[in-house]
């Protein structure tokens, strides 16, 4: 029965096929028969007629070809996953499924994953999986993407610490709560039990076996309202190998003390059990040429966080005027903002661009991605332009950046890019720069450069300039004993805060 269902679907859609011939080999079918009359008539000319004939044999011969591929199309044989475990059945061989050869997959091997591994691409479904080979002989089937695992891989691989690439149970939790969802005691109960475990920090985890944990964990039969959905997870996988791209940016964590709405909260800086200042200790760029955002405020709040520049290791706190904590009362941020470490707007300096002095502080940076960054986070950024805007007469130059792990950013390198992307963004940024104060009862900001924004190499310039200005600082600081440096394991960190 099932092959007579086949054979009718070969034939059903073998007719489009034969229709399709019919029809464009019709017009020259009658035209040569009418030409091969009129050479019997002798009314055109021997060739004429000849090429008429060779015409017609030509579309009889294409018809033909058409009507041999439409009954005899082949049958594509793909690996199928178990629909409820995720995994494909053992061998003899993986188990598979026919596929008509018009739903035609495409498979890509992936080295990178395994000796094994395979993508799967659907290319009208618009589905990408993955099939690895484990130790035991069984092929475990993803429903993700090659890209998505090996985004897992690198964070995998950052975790390791012993030659055989294996981690243990605490790192696994670990990825979890770097992922902001931390296990419970239930839940790492069951994963010891899955990976045979007596002890969380023995180290006997390899890429598979982590894998056809994940797999299990985020079974989709399970989930029917998407709640773990593969893309959530990739997303925020590729959130955490771009952070753990530098190991020295990857340990460095943030500690609050304080009351969050008190004058006395603090978000400090750690690495190594030592506390570091984030404008003078974090690098301003990386050896893949992108920068270091350091966010003050994420988007969608509106509490006025800053680096702490007169304080000691220079912390993150809420600014304060008239002993009352400052909000931007103009509206929520729609936008990531923070600072650039290792930069600074020298008050000395007047600026051409603007006629006005720095405003004494690392150079501010608005992040137009995706994604809300939390106080504190460090993110690879690429720059696309700067603003010159003018704050109570001082210079205070606003950089556009776009986080390297946002899915846009591959396609964003400049502010045509962006106006390309987002129309509109540029102008309605500038719009809220300039009227944000008002809602104090101030003037409106104004606006170096004709108040258009400018590109990313003018922008990367000011940049430079400002990480120029931030070194004679350190210098000079140096020569008057008011800057300290304090060592910790192999770090040294700087602790210089500028006078009120």
């Amino acid at each position: 029965q099932a092959t007579s269902q086949a054979a009718k679907m070969k034939k059903s859609r073998a007719w489009p096929l034969l229709v399709f011939a019919a029809i464009s080999c019709a017009p020259q079918l009658f035209t040569g028969g009418s030409q091969t009359s009129s050479l019997a008539f002798a009314e055109r000319s021997l060739l004429d007629g000849l090429a008429s004939l060779v015409s017609a044999a030509a579309n009889l011969a294409t018809a033909a070809a058409l009507i041999y591929l439409a009954s005899n199309l082949q049958k594509v044989r793909l690996p199928a996953a178990n629909s409820r475990s995720g995994r494909a059945s053992p061998s003899p061989g993986p188990k598979t499924a026919e596929f008509d050869g018009f739903d035609r997959q495409i498979s890509v091997p992936q080295p990178e994953l395994g000796i094994d591994a395979v993508e799967i691409h659907n290319p009208l479904a618009r589905t990408k999986s993955v099939v690895m080979a484990k130790k035991d002989g069984e092929s475990l089937f993803i429903k993700d993407s090659a890209e998505a695992l090996l985004a897992m891989k690198s964070v995998f691989k950052r975790l390791c610490t012993n030659q055989k690439q294996e981690i243990s149970v605490e790192d696994v939790i670990k990825v979890h709560r770097l992922l902001g969802e931390p296990m419970d005691d239930a839940e790492e109960a069951k994963m010891m039990s899955f990976f045979g475990m007596s002890a969380k920090d023995k180290q006997a985890i390899d890429f598979q076996h982590f894998m056809d944990w994940w797999s299990e964990l985020h079974d989709s039969s399970a989930d029917p309202d998407n709640y773990y959905s593969n893309e959530r997870y990739r997303q925020r996988f590729k959130v955490l190998q771009s952070r753990m791209k530098d190991p020295k940016i990857a340990n460095i964590s943030t500690v609050a003390e304080g009351e969050a709405t008190s004058r006395r909260y603090r978000v400090f800086f750690e690495s190594g059990g030592s506390r570091l200042s984030p404008w003078h200790d974090i690098p301003l760029k990386n050896e893949d040429g992108s920068y270091n955002f350091l966010c003050e405020i994420p988007k969608w709040t509106r509490k006025k966080y800053e680096i702490a520049t007169g304080e000691p290791m220079n912390p993150i706190k809420q600014d304060v005027k008239n002993g009352v904590l400052r909000e931007y009362k103009w509206g929520d941020m729609l936008f990531n903002y923070g600072a650039f470490p290792q930069t600074w707007e020298d008050p000395k300096h007047v600026s051409e661009e603007t006629g006005c002095p720095g405003d004494n502080d690392p150079i501010d940076v608005i992040e137009l991605g995706t994604r809300q960054r939390p106080v504190g986070s460090i993110t690879r950024v690429k720059i696309l332009g700067v603003i010159a805007m003018i704050d109570d007469d001082e210079t205070d130059w606003k950089v556009l950046a776009i986080a390297m792990d946002d899915d846009r950013a591959q396609n964003v390198n400049d502010l045509n890019d962006l106006d390309a992307h987002q129309p509109g963004l540029t102008q309605a940024l500038t719009h809220w720069l300039r009227m944000y104060k008002t809602a104090d009862g101030k003037k409106e900001n104004r606006f170096g450069c004709e108040g258009k924004p400018q590109g990313a190499a003018f922008a990367k310039r000011i940049v430079e300039e400002t990480h120029v200005a931030w070194r004679k600082l350190l210098a000079e600081a140096n020569q008057s004993g008011k800057m300290k440096k304090v060592a910790s394991g192999g770090n040294i960190f700087t602790d210089l805060a500028l006078d009120d």
